[in-house]
C-alpha cells in the first residue's frame, strides 16, 4: 500500500479532494413569475426507476426559495461554447432580475413546469420536488424527473446507450472562474 498522509486542515474544501460533478444549469419560476436561472456544480442521479434528480443547494439562493414555493424545477447540462454564460448566470443578482435575460441565456417553453428549458444545454430536465434534507451549509433537493429532451444531432448519432452518455461534453467547475473539460483546464471563463 502507498505512504498516505492526512490532508483534511490543509485543503480549503472538502470538494477539492474528490472529482467535481459536472456542472448543470437550474432554472426556476418565482412565485411572481420572474425567471432565475443558476449554475450548480452539486448534482447527481439519485434513482433511475422511478427517475430522480438530487442538488445540493445554499438556502440563501434564489434558486432554493423558487424551488420551496412552486416545487418545481429544471435540469439543464450545459453546452462547452456556452461556459460564458454559465458562468455570468452565477453572477448575485437581485431577485427582481431576469436572469435569462441577464446572463444572455435562451429560455424556451418546458412541457410539464412553468421553469423555461434552456436553448445553450444539450439537454433539459423537467423535475418536481419530491424532498429536502439539510446538510451542513446546503440542502440536498430531490426532484422527480417529469421529461427531458436532448439536441437531436447527439440521440441520433449515439447508438447505444454508452454511446449517449459519451457523447454529452460537460464541463467541471474548478475555482472562481475556472473550469475542466475532459482533463484540460479553461481559464478565466467571462
Amino acid at each position: 500500500m502507498k505512504k498516505k498522509i492526512e490532508i483534511l486542515n490543509n485543503v480549503e474544501k472538502i470538494n477539492y479532494l474528490t472529482p467535481p460533478s459536472h456542472i448543470v444549469l437550474v432554472s426556476t419560476m418565482s412565485k411572481t413569475g420572474i425567471p432565475n436561472v443558476a449554475p450548480f456544480g452539486m448534482f447527481m442521479i439519485a434513482s433511475s426507476k422511478p427517475p430522480m434528480i438530487a442538488l445540493g443547494i445554499s438556502p440563501k439562493s434564489d434558486t432554493y426559495k423558487n424551488i420551496m414555493d412552486t416545487k418545481e424545477f429544471t435540469i439543464g447540462i450545459p453546452e462547452i461554447g456556452s461556459l460564458n454564460k454559465v458562468y455570468k448566470s452565477g453572477d448575485k443578482v437581485a431577485p427582481i432580475v431576469n436572469e435569462f435575460e441577464y446572463a444572455g441565456l435562451t429560455p424556451y417553453s418546458a412541457l410539464q413546469v412553468k421553469s423555461y428549458r434552456i436553448g445553450e444545454c444539450c439537454v433539459n430536465i423537467e423535475c418536481t420536488f419530491n424532498w429536502a434534507q439539510e446538510a451542513g451549509n446546503h440542502f440536498i433537493i430531490c426532484g422527480n424527473v417529469l421529461c427531458a429532451d436532448i439536441n437531436e444531432e447527439i440521440w441520433v448519432e449515439a447508438k447505444t446507450n454508452v454511446e449517449l452518455r459519451t457523447s454529452l461534453d460537460c464541463a467541471y467547475h474548478i475555482t472562481g472562474s475556472n473550469f475542466a473539460i475532459g482533463n484540460k483546464e479553461v481559464k478565466d471563463v467571462k
